[in-house]
């Protein structure tokens, strides 16, 4: 009899702790899903400052569809870029633009309404083309980002200079050499840190650093761009290293492995099944600036331009 109740009570706390377990798990799934609205399913951008150049990466948050990106090489003005978008002509959605001098702007959130979408490149491209952060442009963004609740905006300067626009506010910094910058579509997410934390080499560590950021439930493609200094047979010349990888969602308790799609890079495509699990990456080709030459008189430039930057105040918020 006593073996009996012994064999029982042990039944009992066993069964206890199953449910208990069952429990917890749920709760804490259901505290991780409530952190999610519709602002994470939408794309995220960093950026990594280095002493000669930066990497840069976007990262693809929205439900999956039939519509990969396109990366090909453009002209603004007199510049030559680089343009992610979305492959679709009726969809027109750029991403992000990196020019040949540096400058790069990126844009994640809504992209419902066409009109909003090409002012905000609009204003982008403008400030690309004058070389100049404007509150103004700034604040005109916000504006457009206030009717989605949600939604991002990064422009950053070769210098480390950025400005950052979110539907809450807009604000201005800058960069040093080693230090990172994470811009997802709330302000709530937005930071900034050493990417020596993650991995010596930056490249690698924008990857990690993007497979931990934790706001986006439907995680895909990471795009990393490297702009830096090539040697080249005509000298050294800035360009940038395009990467492309599968964020999986498991570094934040998901399982996305299976939300990839295609890309192409200057009319090469990568299908979805090329693309490789967080943390390995593909790399997908180079685009070498022919105009813009590493000369001293460039980073001149660049150091003038830090000197005038630390004379005021980094930051600004309306």
């Amino acid at each position: 009899m006593n073996f009996k109740k012994t064999f029982l009570v042990i039944c009992l706390i066993i069964c206890l702790f199953v449910m208990a377990g069952i429990c917890a798990s749920a709760v804490n799934q259901m505290d991780f899903n409530s952190n999610f609205n519709k602002s994470n399913s939408k794309c995220a951008s960093f950026a990594i400052q280095e002493e000669n150049g930066t990497v840069f990466a976007f990262r693809q948050d929205a439900p999956l569809d039939d519509d990969g990106v396109v990366i090909h090489n453009d002209t603004l003005g007199d510049l030559e870029v680089i343009v992610q978008e979305i492959n679709d002509p009726d969809y027109p959605f750029v991403h992000l633009i990196i020019a040949e001098d540096g400058w790069i702007f990126s844009h994640g959130g809504d992209s419902s309404n066409v009109s909003d979408v090409l002012t905000i490149e609009r204003l982008a491209r403008e400030m690309l083309v004058s070389k100049k952060i404007s509150s103004d442009s700034l604040s005109q963004i916000q504006k457009i980002f206030q009717k989605y609740n949600y939604s991002h905006f990064l422009i950053k300067a070769p210098d480390g200079r950025y400005g950052v626009v979110f539907s809450e506010n807009y604000t201005l910094g800058t960069l040093n050499p080693g230090e990172f910058l994470v811009v997802p579509n709330e302000y709530v997410g937005f930071r900034n840190g050493n990417y020596s934390d993650y991995s010596e080499d930056p490249v690698d560590a924008i990857i990690d650093i993007c497979s931990y950021e934790d706001s986006g439930s439907n995680r895909r493609n990471i795009y990393t761009y490297d702009y830096k200094v090539h040697d080249t047979p005509n000298g050294q010349k800035y360009g940038v290293d395009v990467y492309v990888t599968n964020d999986n969602g498991h570094n934040v308790g998901l399982n996305t492995s299976e939300i990839v799609t295609y890309c192409y890079f200057n009319d090469e495509l990568y299908p979805a099944s090329a693309i490789p699990q967080n943390p390995d990456k593909l790399y997908v080709g180079n685009y070498t600036f022919e105009n813009q030459l590493a000369n001293p008189l460039f980073e001149v430039v660049r150091g003038l331009n830090k000197v005038l930057v630390n004379s005021t105040s980094p930051y600004a918020m309306n």
